[in-house]
């Protein structure tokens, strides 16, 4: 039975499918008594959804990550879609034909990007020491493992999988175009810094069923988690010259810009203030990109639904 996408569902809709529980929660209603709140995806997107009544038993058979069927039909509600459960369960392993239409993924393989990665860094890097430390990194097993199915995010942007790889990768070509025009900018380290400024999400996420964070990225997040590898990855690294070491893990700790966005340091250098700006134009980017191609109902088609990240909406209506 062919499957029917989150991005495919309109008002009034109503069916028996299978989707990936992504949330669960019982929540207070406002006149009394309790309802149980969800939300609901597959690899098209996510959509909220609501059982009012009969799910005492249910609850105590699923739990976020498991693929679940449920009865339902599609309402409005404040301009946006939602379902209403009526019967949920457990889904069999039978009726979950194919676990990779439930999960998003990057529009490109990742083996392909992560050797274009790898290209970059036997091409495009000059200063022994850093290609040495970076062809460890990336010839890694368990990097290797984890980066081709890691998103770059929980939720705000390349978030799916393969998305680290893609983010890095359009990074990684961004300053190698950009470097020219500032020839006082060392391209080695802000390419190095690129590397590494995110190899913290592959521990700090949990990505195999919902994304989420692990135990280690909520007790440390991801800047930590790169800092503590890479320094010890230098460390292993004979006569690796301290003036790089600290050039580079600079990088590493202020790539984020700012203090309220997780920075433990703001940027000090050329090369860092590059990799901060050109994450961040990327991030956003592929954000709104996403918030424009989404099928998502909102006040008017021509724009999108308020979007947090940014603190407004944004025009639909390309040129």
């Amino acid at each position: 039975m062919k499957h029917t996408f989150i991005k495919d569902l309109k008002p009034d809709w109503k069916g028996d499918e299978v989707y990936l529980l992504k949330l669960l929660a019982i929540r207070d209603k406002k006149n009394g008594g309790h309802y149980l709140f969800m939300k609901l995806g597959d690899s098209s997107g996510d959509l909220i959804a609501m059982m009012w009544d009969n799910f005492e038993e249910a609850v105590d058979t699923v739990k976020p990550g498991d693929f679940v069927k449920i009865r339902f039909r599609i309402q409005v509600y404040n301009n946006q879609l939602q379902m209403v459960v009526t019967k949920l369960r457990k889904a069999t392993d039978d009726e979950v034909e194919d676990p990779k239409i439930f999960f998003p993924v990057s529009e490109r393989p990742p083996e392909q990007m992560l050797e274009e990665v790898r290209e970059i860094i036997e091409t495009q890097l000059e200063n022994s020491f850093l290609k040495e430390l970076a062809g460890h990194v990336y010839n890694d097993p368990e990097v290797i493992e984890l980066a081709k199915i890691a998103p770059a995010a929980k939720s705000l942007h390349h978030a799916y999988r393969g998305g680290y790889l893609e983010h890095l990768l359009t990074l990684l070509k961004l300053a190698i175009q950009v470097s020219p025009v500032y020839p006082y900018i060392s391209k080695d380290l802000v390419l190095a810094g690129l590397l590494f400024h995110d190899l913290g999400k592959l521990w700090e996420l949990s990505y195999q069923r919902e994304f989420s964070y692990s135990t280690e990225g909520r007790l440390l997040g991801h800047i930590a988690i790169e800092y503590d590898y890479i320094a010890a990855r230098i460390r292993e690294i004979p006569d690796f010259p301290d003036n790089i070491r600290l050039h580079l893990l600079h990088i590493i700790l202020s790539h984020h810009g700012e203090l309220e966005f997780g920075s433990p340091k703001r940027p000090k250098t050329p090369e860092a203030l590059m990799v901060n700006s050109l994450d961040n134009m990327d991030a956003k980017l592929n954000a709104m990109r996403q918030a424009i191609e989404a099928d998502v109902q909102s006040d008017h088609p021509d724009w999108t639904p308020y979007l947090p990240m940014f603190g407004r909406v944004i025009y639909k209506n390309r040129p």
